[in-house]
């Protein structure tokens, strides 16, 4: 039992080290000899963790998934919170909250690193449709939300959100924004089949994490 703990904090470190690194000095900078002489580990014993540099860069990407999951968890227990607004925020917790965050984003967005696009858009739908069932399925039930097919319509928001603002594809310019965003709300009520202007109270926060 001692020696799976004394694993787990080994491998905790070496990605903290990593993560790091990779904003200090950049994905492709960064080297596994790097990582080593923080950390002060031999090489033999990040190989037996990590395979590569890029499989500590996916782990990185799990981790940033699991810790906007559990920022989401904790907001949408606060019952003093009104259940939309509960939603919208949980929705909005998936952004990376780290000193660094724009970094990891930008070398996870590039064209090279589509497999890591990938990693991260599979594992966040994953992680956060069942965080999500529950409270969209209290919408339903208290007659807020009126849609037949819950579970698709919460991976088609949390899909489209990431799309349409994290990936950057579109390269919107700045002014761009606000009508996009105006534009996602109106599509997210229509997709609930909740009020229309229920969401508009979140314009101004959504466009601040753009």
């Amino acid at each position: 039992m001692k020696t799976v703990k004394e694993g787990k904090v080994r491998k905790q470190e070496i990605l903290v080290a990593a993560r790091e690194l990779f904003i200090k000095k950049g994905y492709e900078q960064t080297s596994v000899n790097d990582i080593l002489k923080i950390v002060d580990i031999a090489k033999g014993t990040f190989y037996y963790y990590f395979a590569s540099k890029e499989e500590v860069l996916e782990a990185i990407i799990l981790d940033i998934v699991e810790e906007g999951a559990r920022r989401a968890e904790m907001i949408l227990k606060d019952k003093s919170i009104p259940l939309v607004n509960r939603i919208m925020m949980a929705i909005m917790a998936q952004a990376p909250e780290f000193e660094g965050a724009d970094e990891i984003k930008e070398e996870l967005h590039k064209v090279e690193n589509t497999k890591l696009e990938q990693l991260y858009t599979k594992a966040m739908l994953k992680r956060m449709t069942p965080v999500l069932q529950e409270p969209f399925s209290e919408g339903v039930e208290r007659d807020i939300f009126h849609m037949t097919y819950p579970t698709e319509c919460i991976e088609t928001i949390l899909l489209l959100g990431h799309m349409m603002f994290d990936c950057d594809i579109f390269e919107w310019e700045m002014e761009e924004y606000p009508k996009k965003i105006q534009a996602f709300l109106c599509n997210i009520e229509r997709m609930l089949g909740t009020k229309e202007g229920e969401l508009k109270g979140f314009l101004q926060m959504f466009g601040q994490m753009s």
